[in-house]
């Protein structure tokens, strides 16, 4: 019989504590993208401007509270000792990098059956796999599964 658990809040980001950055970091992504993909895209491109002090608003200012925003959410998803490491970073974009030279070149351990490659991270490369008949993943051993077969297996 399967067993269900609680699910993730749609509200509050995934919490990172310093271990599984490639887990974390594809959570998160669409975590933000789900919330104002616009955010997502300010983290990808950068922005380090802040807004004019001006009455007029322009798309400086759209993108300065783009930045703040998605620098909110990032940071609301950070325990205390990870996000005194990026404390300084002045953009969203900054501290997203920063994670990842930090953390993303830690080796990641396979835990409860869920691939440790990073193989399905990237947006494209999900989507590719999805595409096919019966995807399958590949696995930090070498060993491939196929994806249906891995999530139904997962308890």
């Amino acid at each position: 019989m399967a067993r269900f658990e609680e699910g993730r809040s749609i509200s509050c980001p995934p919490l990172f504590e310093g271990e599984a950055y490639f887990q974390w970091s594809n959570v998160m992504k669409y975590f933000i993208q789900a919330q104002d993909f616009e955010v997502w895209e300010i983290i990808e491109d950068g922005f380090l401007e802040g807004p004019k002090k001006k009455k007029k608003r322009s798309a400086n200012d759209t993108k300065a509270k783009l930045n703040a925003k998605a620098m909110h959410t990032i940071l609301c998803g950070l325990n205390e000792e990870v996000s005194k490491q990026v404390s300084t970073c002045k953009s969203a974009k900054d501290i997203w990098e920063k994670l990842e030279k930090l953390y993303g070149n830690k080796k990641e351990e396979k835990k409860d059956g869920v691939p440790s490659c990073a193989c399905l991270l990237s947006s494209s490369k999900v989507d590719g796999v999805l595409a096919l008949n019966e995807p399958e993943v590949c696995w930090s051993n070498g060993k491939k599964c196929k994806v249906m077969e891995m999530l139904l297996s997962h308890k």
